[in-house]
């Protein structure tokens, strides 16, 4: 085993798996950080990696389903960010993220995790 292969910590494939297990289709992350699926798969498989503005959509899509892991199994999650949300003036978290408005969708995802700790 290589020195690379036994360090811990992230990696773009591991984050598109985490999101991809918690519900978010491929398309729809490649319609959240602004590319094609195809870019997407090749995020997965380790034969690309994200540039800046989709890099930084790709890294805020995981801190919210880590952040909803907290709070909600995976279905839980898929559930969330796919229903209207009345604080969110009763738009879907996935509707908002396609758009490129976060910060409301960060700031719901993190009150509702500090309501259940």
């Amino acid at each position: 085993m290589t020195a690379v292969a036994t360090k811990a910590g992230f990696s773009f494939p591991s984050l598109v798996e985490e999101i991809r297990r918690n519900g978010l289709t491929a398309n729809e992350i490649g319609r959240i950080t602004g590319v094609r699926e195809r870019q997407i798969q090749n995020w997965a498989a380790g034969t690309s990696r994200p540039a800046a503005a989709s890099r930084d959509r790709l890294v805020d899509i995981y801190y919210m389903v880590r952040q909803l892991q907290f709070v909600y199994r995976s279905d839980g999650i898929e559930i969330w960010l796919h229903s209207r949300n009345q604080e969110l003036g009763s738009r879907r978290p996935l509707d908002m993220l396609i758009a490129g408005d976060f910060e409301p969708v960060v700031q719901a995802v993190e009150r509702l995790r500090a309501g259940a700790t």
